[in-house]
């Protein structure tokens, strides 16, 4: 059986549908899509973050947004243009229109945490869902000495620990936050 490649620029791709195994290389992007004899122009398998699956979210560290990926960032899309992607996540982080849309996660600004799944380090949370900003209950005292005395100035003189205490200023800004990169979060469709 031989391997067979056509090669083309990705402007004409789409016009094409490779047979079952059959690869194209795009010249000018230097991508590589695979025949599945129905899908025109093939799915991508290599070049530009091809090797993921749709409902995929990766960190890039580019602001442009690679060929077959969507940003994170809450939108409403159509879904039957992204259908591959709408039977993957659904409604999980919005229904958009309630009809013909559907939400992206929205991970601007955020921090993602991996799904506990009954380690019972998190426990109570399912895929998809929000989590707000908590800083563990905790205080701080400290405390407070004054004089101590006994008898009429003759005794013992010394500084006593008053119990009570007095709690700390409030020190820090307007979160809680580990030290950080940004990054663009996307998913493939």
């Amino acid at each position: 059986m031989a391997i067979i490649i056509k090669k083309g620029l990705e402007v004409n791709r789409s016009s094409y549908t490779p047979e079952e195994g059959e690869l194209i290389s795009t010249t000018d992007q230097k991508q590589l899509f695979l025949g599945d004899g129905s899908t025109a122009g093939g799915n991508q398998v290599s070049g530009s973050l091809g090797v993921f699956d749709a409902g995929g979210v990766i960190a890039v560290s580019t602001s442009t947004l690679p060929t077959g990926f969507l940003k994170c960032n809450g939108a409403a899309v159509n879904r039957t243009t992204y259908a591959t992607l709408f039977a993957i996540v659904g409604t999980l982080y919005g229904v958009g229109n309630g009809s013909t849309t559907f939400n992206l996660p929205d991970l601007r600004g955020e921090f993602l945490r991996g799904w506990d799944d009954g380690r019972g380090v998190d426990s109570g949370r399912s895929i998809g869902s929000y989590q707000a900003d908590l800083f563990k209950s905790h205080r701080h005292t400290k405390d407070t000495y004054g004089p101590q005395y006994s008898g009429a100035f003759t005794g013992v003189f010394g500084l006593n620990a008053n119990t009570s205490g007095t709690n700390t200023g409030y020190t820090g800004g307007a979160e809680t936050r580990p030290r950080n990169i940004s990054m663009m979060y996307i998913i493939k469709y």
